[in-house]
């Protein structure tokens, strides 16, 4: 819903107008393409137009597709956008180039990792999320979890979510920064408690990623997913990203095998053999003017923080 809020005429005050111009982010005003006199604050939901990625969006269209047509997947490269792009986007959240992948949507990329965990843990019963998490996240779970009379799901307050992990849990799920409340796990603590009883950690950094600081790596954090079109700017449509640790590369199969992920993706053979590292994850979905649109909104990013 776009609101409307009426705003004093009165001079600003002078330490109000100082403040404003010692902000450190002030100069990327002007890099958002925004109707006069809007203070925009819903990246939460859609994060604004880019100067930069609408003229990225257009030469996608007219040059690359336009003019190019097929001969784009070679000539600009489409064919590794997912890497690429996921190499800046890891740069934002904390991790290496090579554990990070864009494709997808947050719900599918939620339901491969899940699937993947369940299979790395499949002496263990319980799925640990909390009461109040992102609908979707716990449908996803649900759906995951569906006709395995072995796994259930368990919600714990978040006051109690530390306690709850024990060696009955296989996966606790859990978005970082909360939709509503915008309350803040501590994600080092939580995963470092899972380990402690041998469990993994799928954190949604969909209200994280572009907004508030990470690092992944030095948390030793499994799995993550998040979302493109919200803080990270990449527009309606956008694709998500998912992080899976170097560690769990070589045993972590996504159910979802697309040809792509494929170690011959061009030889088409009738059964899957997975590709080394983060492409054989089971990667299924382009949607090439997003990533140019993603590629050039993350690429300053870094500077930003």
């Amino acid at each position: 819903m776009k609101r409307r809020f009426a705003f004093s005429t009165a001079p600003a005050p002078d330490i109000v107008l100082a403040c404003d111009r010692a902000d450190l982010l002030a100069r990327y005003r002007q890099r958002f393409e925004l109707p006069p006199g809007t203070i925009y604050l819903d990246g939460n939901s859609l994060g604004a137009l880019s100067t930069d990625a609408r003229e990225r969006l257009h030469r996608v269209a007219c040059v690359e597709w336009g003019e190019s047509l097929i001969e784009s997947w070679n000539a600009h490269d489409w064919i590794s956008a997912p890497e690429r792009v996921g190499a800046k986007v890891a740069r934002l959240i904390g991790a290496r180039a090579d554990e990070v992948l864009v494709c997808d949507s947050t719900s599918v990329n939620l339901f491969k990792l899940v699937r993947a965990a369940l299979d790395l843990r499949p002496d263990r019963s319980v799925v640990l999320s909390e009461p109040g998490n992102f609908a979707t996240d716990l449908y996803v779970i649900e759906g995951a979890i569906a006709g395995d009379a072995s796994r259930t799901l368990r919600l714990e307050p978040r006051e109690r979510v530390l306690d709850a992990i024990d060696g009955h849990t296989a996966l606790v799920v859990l978005t970082h920064v909360h939709y509503k409340s915008a309350a803040m796990h501590d994600l080092r603590a939580i995963t470092d408690r899972a380990h402690e009883h041998g469990a993994l950690v799928l954190w949604d950094l969909s209200h994280s990623a572009g907004a508030v600081e990470l690092d992944l790596d030095a948390a030793a954090a499994d799995m993550a997913v998040g979302c493109g079109y919200k803080y990270l700017n990449g527009g309606p449509g956008a694709p998500a990203f998912l992080y899976l640790n170097r560690a769990h590369h070589a045993t972590a199969l996504s159910p979802l095998r697309g040809w792509m992920g494929h170690a011959r993706p061009f030889a088409f053979v009738d059964h899957y053999e997975p590709a080394p590292g983060m492409r054989g994850g089971g990667r299924c979905h382009r949607a090439t003017s997003s990533y140019g649109l993603g590629s050039r909104s993350w690429q300053w990013r870094p500077d930003a923080r």
